[in-house]
Formats: structure tokens, C-alpha cells, sequence
């Protein structure tokens, strides 16, 4: 069965853990608004390895684990999914994205000519850096198997390959992901989305869902574990649900359409524009917009008041 966000007594809202610095206030205000969000019917906590340079991990790991531990909830009550394709830092071992590169993952093989880059971050399908990467942040988390693993923004690779080049390396991660699945580390996997849906007239960042979800069908013998399409979802950014750029067997649909014609649950990000929203509309609005458009949403927040209001909106 596919994790949901939702059953009878929880909203479609997850716990979003992108935005802070990396600062021990910052850590503290996450892993004491997870622990409340959780404790208050939060059912999905979303994060990646390089969000705050590993401590937003560190963070959902320590909270999740003290629950656990408390008896409070069990593992299986809470949906964890993390993401990895870029680039990422270790604040806490001092360790910059490059000089991750360097001292983690060059003694691996894997080098800077694998990423693609764009605006500042370096992006690659690479299976080997997907190995490392899964490897920390099962370690960060302090758990032995993800939930949802996501292949973050890799439309940035997508720009730079031809068709054939670009799917032929989805191919071969989407393998490694099955691979994964079979070893009991993850339980389903997908595609965290952003510059296709923000901007989904430049050509250079499509993606053909379909395609994709033909790719994951051929690789598992018709038991695929791609079941997940992440991506910004709100009311500067409806994209997604509006421009018909996807096809589904020859008819024209939206990202969010072609999707669930793949069965395909489609989770909403940013779904408050990063707080700019506000200039326009409410939080009530803002969290129904979203609902109404996609499957579920991931509010980013470590803000205890901030994620009650959200939970008093149910």
C-alpha cells in the first residue's frame, strides 16, 4: 500500500524542514515544532540531505527517534522522506559542498564533471552519489529505511542532456532505486520537481512523466516503486495543474493530470510562496488552494504557533 499523508483523523499536511540557518537555535526550534506537529496529528515529515547543510536530518532524526523511544509513536505512524541528487555540505564536520566533493564522495569516484550546474547548484543522476547520499542520511535520520526517497530537481540535469542521454540515466538510477527497495532501505521513490513547474514554457527543463513512469514500469517488471511527484504547488505557482504540456496516451494534460493517470500521488510544495503569499491571500486560502490542486502539501515551518494555526484550519 502506498503511504499516505491522510487517514480518518489526519489532515493531507506534512511537515516541510527547508527554510533556517544552520545555527543550534535554528535545530531547537525544528526538532521542538516536529516533536509538536507530530504529537498533533502531522503524519509526514519531508527533508533532504542537503537542506541546512545535514542538520535539518540531524533534526527530524532526533525528534522522530525521542518519540519513538518515549512511546509516544511507533516508526510505522510516520511518514519520512528525504531527497538526494544534489550537491550537499556537512556543517557539523565543517565540510562545505565542495569540500564534500572532495573528502566524501571523490574517494568514491564520484567527481564535479558528474554534476550539472545551474544558479549555484550542482545536480547529477549519478547511482553512485545516490548510494552515498542514502547511506548519510539513513545515518542522519537514525533509521534503517526511508519511506520516500526523492531524485532532487533534476531538471537541471535534464537541460544539459539530449532526450535519449537524459532518460537513459533515469533508467539507471530508477534501477538502483528497485535495487534499494528490494534491500528493505527505501519503500517507494520519485521525483521532487521545481524549475518544470515554476517555469513550464521553457522547453529545457521538461520531464514526460509518462515516459518516466514507462521507464520505472520496464525496469520492475510491472512492479513499480515510482510512486511519488513532489513540486511547488500554490497560488503564484498553479502551473502544474494548469498548463496542459503533459500527455497521457496522446492527449494533451497537465503535469498534475498525467500524474495520476500514472497512479502517481502528486505532493505540493511551497505552498505558502514562501511567506509571500500573504500579501494576497490568507492562510486559509492559501492551504485550500493547494489541497484542492494536489494530494497532499508539506508546509515548511519551525514555528510551534505557525504549524497550530495550520492544524486548527482542519
Amino acid at each position: 500500500m502506498i503511504p499516505v499523508y491522510e487517514n480518518e483523523n489526519r489532515a493531507a499536511i506534512g511537515l516541510g524542514t527547508y527554510l533556517g540557518s544552520f545555527s543550534d537555535e535554528d535545530s531547537k526550534q525544528y526538532i521542538d515544532a516536529i516533536t509538536y506537529a507530530v504529537e498533533n496529528g502531522i503524519a509526514a515529515i519531508d527533508t533532504a540531505i542537503n537542506y541546512r547543510g545535514m542538520r535539518s536530518e540531524k533534526d527530524v532524526g532526533n525528534a522522530v527517534n525521542a518519540l519513538i523511544s518515549s512511546g509516544a509513536i511507533k516508526r510505522e505512524d510516520i511518514i519520512i522522506a528525504s531527497k538526494a541528487g544534489l550537491l550537499f555540505g556537512d556543517i557539523t564536520s565543517g565540510r562545505n559542498p565542495m569540500k564534500c566533493l572532495q573528502e566524501v564522495l571523490a574517494p568514491k569516484g564520484i567527481q564535479l564533471s558528474d554534476f550539472c550546474e545551474y544558479d549555484g547548484l550542482y545536480q547529477t543522476l549519478n547511482p553512485d552519489f545516490f548510494d552515498t547520499a542514502l547511506q548519510l542520511s539513513l545515518q542522519n535520520l537514525g533509521i534503517d529505511m526511508l519511506d520516500i526517497h526523492y531524485i532532487h530537481i533534476p531538471e537541471i540535469t535534464r537541460a544539459q542532456l539530449t532526450d535519449a542521454e537524459f532518460y537513459e540515466r533515469i533508467a539507471k538510477l530508477f534501477a538502483w532505486y528497485e535495487n534499494k527497495v528490494a534491500e528493505g532501505k527505501i519503500r517507494y521513490y520519485g521525483l521532487a520537481l521545481e524549475l518544470c513547474a515554476m517555469e513550464p514554457e521553457e522547453e529545457k527543463w521538461y520531464i514526460n512523466v509518462e515516459k518516466a513512469g514507462h521507464i520505472a514500469r520496464e525496469i520492475s517488471n510491472g512492479n513499480s516503486h515510482f510512486k511519488y511527484i513532489q513540486i511547488p504547488y500554490n497560488i503564484q505557482y498553479p502551473y502544474a495543474a494548469t498548463v496542459r504540456n503533459q500527455s497521457y496516451k496522446g492527449e494533451n494534460c497537465s503535469l498534475v493530470d498525467a500524474a495520476h493517470q500514472m497512479g502517481l500521488r502528486v505532493i505540493g510544495s511551497k505552498p505558502l510562496c514562501g511567506g509571500k503569499g500573504f500579501e494576497k491571500a490568507t492562510l486559509k486560502e492559501m492551504i485550500s488552494f493547494a489541497l484542492n490542486g494536489v494530494d497532499a502539501i508539506n508546509v515548511g515551518s519551525k514555528n510551534i504557533n505557525h504549524i497550530q494555526e495550520i492544524l486548527d484550519l482542519r
